[in-house]
């Protein structure tokens, strides 16, 4: 049973395991609403400084849950 169970499928390399996201398109983290620009950057850059890959972190436009616009940090990869 185990040998049939570990016989499906194949083995994948690292960069074809980085393109699996279940189905659902880009995959993102994202952070709060921010109502302002400079409070998203700054996130972002802590993003940053704890990991995050700085080509694939952004901020984004979103609305806050009040209806006013605002700024979100993006993670994409």
């Amino acid at each position: 049973m185990k040998k049939s169970i570990l016989n499906i499928g194949k083995k994948l390399n690292k960069t074809q395991q980085k393109k699996i996201t279940g189905g659902f398109g880009d995959l993102f983290i994202g952070s709060s609403c921010y109502t302002s620009l400079s409070r998203c950057n700054s996130a972002m850059s802590s993003a940053i400084a704890n990991g995050a890959n700085p080509a694939c972190t952004k901020c984004e436009q979103c609305t806050t849950f009040f209806g006013t616009t605002g700024y979100q940090v993006r993670i994409y990869c």
